[in-house]
């Protein structure tokens, strides 16, 4: 009882991470299980596994429980909290109370979310009015999905100025800023966006409160509202919450390759750093390319395509940075940690094609609503910021638990999921090319095939999810324990008794492991 009372009560940012982890990964398996829900309706849409008015509400779970519930705690919450205090030299974060604040009203919110997927709520992840109205989404499941994202809106502001507020602090005191680590600088920028555009986001759903419970009419023309505004609040928020998800990406796949890089200058550094403060300062400006088909005028439309095809620049020197610095090093290329970041490095650079694709208001005006958004911002989303997860796993495990990974294992885990994404995301940009609409679970015949190459694709995904957490339960039971790093009382089985040694040239230790 004592041991779960110090989980409970605790300030120690280690265990507060892991708190944060555990919630994102079982909202990850209840979002991946809605998933497959989607694909296997799908797959035969005529046999009706889900009724059809009960599929956007799927859809809208799904997309709110993968978003705000699995990537953000685990890549922000998680790895965020217990990494920082360690690249800073630090005991814990300046704000710990605040911290541990965060992460349990993540756990009200998670289970707002989950009751209005019981109760049912068909708005879509982008919640627009009217569709989100009293008329059309009556029932309490909207009301639930909205206080639960108020909740973690403010649980992610916490947490964002808690890593600000460390960060800056530290600066000088327990690290220099120019040995900054490149991860560091990710969750600066993360939190400043976070900070900047939620606040907005909770002004949009405040609004749409009202609307729904007090008959007050921000939203609804006959009251003198505009739909219109909600959607730019909405992407005022909407558009950074991509670099959100992926900047934390950014930040690990910069942070090993200067790790397992030959480059003692550590080629690129500064160049990484202004590519994300160029893509923080412009993708905040440029949410209304999502809006190209609401009647914007010609000049606007010029503007947000333009400045959207402009963050490919920064975006792109990351990228062959990357590779420069994997091509100069020494690692095995059969490596897992090597193979991921490859496999990153692809999967977010077919995303991003197809975003510059989307970029053009004329071909958006064509694409909008279709299928090929969905393949794009999944290929972002689903397989660029999950890879950034997989990868931290993979990278941090032997600080986080002691332990060592089955490097057969994870080859093998490897294979399989990217067997499984592409099946998956692949075909559907071809929907989208022949015009079909999303959140629609009818098509014509002639997709029937190459839908359930997709829904394929989805099933062995989700057995290549199953299989990580076979490795991690294999390395806890097989013990493995990584030599001179930690020893037997020391792993997250015995709750983290003793303090880190800060001594430990974590680099060197990873060329050894990982090479």
């Amino acid at each position: 009882m004592n041991y779960l009372l110090s989980w409970l009560f605790t300030l120690d940012h280690k265990r507060i991470g892991i708190i944060y982890s555990v919630i994102g990964i079982w909202s990850g398996f209840i979002g991946l299980g809605l998933s497959l829900l989607i694909r296997i309706q799908l797959s035969d849409p005529y046999f009706n596994i889900i009724p059809f008015e009960v599929y956007n509400f799927v859809i809208t779970s799904h997309g709110v429980i993968m978003i705000f519930f699995f990537l953000m705690p685990v890549l922000i919450g998680g790895f965020g909290n217990f990494l920082l205090p360690l690249l800073l030299n630090l005991d814990d974060l300046n704000l710990p109370r605040l911290n541990a604040l965060s992460a349990w009203l993540l756990l009200p919110s998670s289970l707002l979310v989950f009751g209005s997927v019981w109760l049912g709520s068909g708005t879509g992840w982008t919640f627009y009015p009217p569709l989100s109205s009293v008329m059309y989404s009556g029932n309490l499941g909207t009301d639930f999905l909205l206080f639960s994202l108020h909740l973690s809106g403010i649980s992610s502001i916490f947490s964002s100025l808690n890593f600000i507020c460390t960060i800056i602090s530290a600066w000088g005191v327990t690290v220099n800023i120019k040995d900054t680590s490149i991860l560091i600088w990710s969750y600066l920028f993360t939190s400043i966006l976070l900070i900047l555009s939620l606040p907005v986001l909770a002004a949009g759903i405040t609004m749409l409160l009202f609307d729904r419970n007090f008959n007050s009419s921000f939203f609804d023309p006959v009251g003198g509202g505009d739909p219109v505004l909600f959607q730019h609040l909405f992407w005022f928020f909407g558009h950074p919450e991509v670099y959100v998800l992926i900047l934390p990406a950014f930040g690990m796949v910069s942070h090993i390759s200067i790790t397992i890089s030959n480059n003692e200058q550590a080629f690129g550094y500064y160049g990484m750093v202004f590519a994300m403060f160029s893509i923080v300062c412009l993708g905040s400006v440029v949410w209304a390319h999502h809006m190209f088909s609401v009647g914007m005028d010609i000049k606007s439309a010029v503007f947000f395509s333009s400045v959207t095809m402009i963050i490919a620049v920064p975006t792109g020197i990351k990228i062959f940075t990357w590779l420069y610095m994997l091509s100069s090093s020494n690692s095995k290329i059969d490596s897992p940690i090597v193979l991921w970041l490859y496999g990153f490095i692809v999967l977010f650079t077919m995303g991003g094609v197809t975003g510059i694709v989307l970029s053009s208001s004329v071909l958006d005006s064509l694409l909008h609503d279709t299928w090929f958004v969905v393949a794009h911002f999944h290929y972002v989303f689903s397989l660029g910021s999950y890879s950034g997860v997989v990868l931290s796993i993979i990278w941090w495990w032997p600080i986080i638990s002691g332990y060592s990974l089955n490097n057969y294992l994870l080859k093998s885990h490897f294979i399989i999921s990217m067997i499984g994404f592409n099946l998956c995301f692949l075909p559907i940009h071809y929907f989208g090319m022949c015009g079909l609409p999303r959140r629609v679970c009818l098509y014509d015949d002639s997709f029937y095939w190459i839908n359930n190459i997709s829904s394929l694709g989805s099933l062995i995904s989700g057995f290549s999810s199953f299989i990580f957490i076979y490795i991690i339960w294999e390395s806890f039971n097989s013990r493995r324990l990584v030599v001179g790093l930690w020893n037997e009382s020391s792993c997250i089985l015995n709750g983290f008794n003793s303090s880190l040694k800060y001594h430990i040239d974590y680099n060197s230790l990873f060329r050894v492991y990982y090479i």
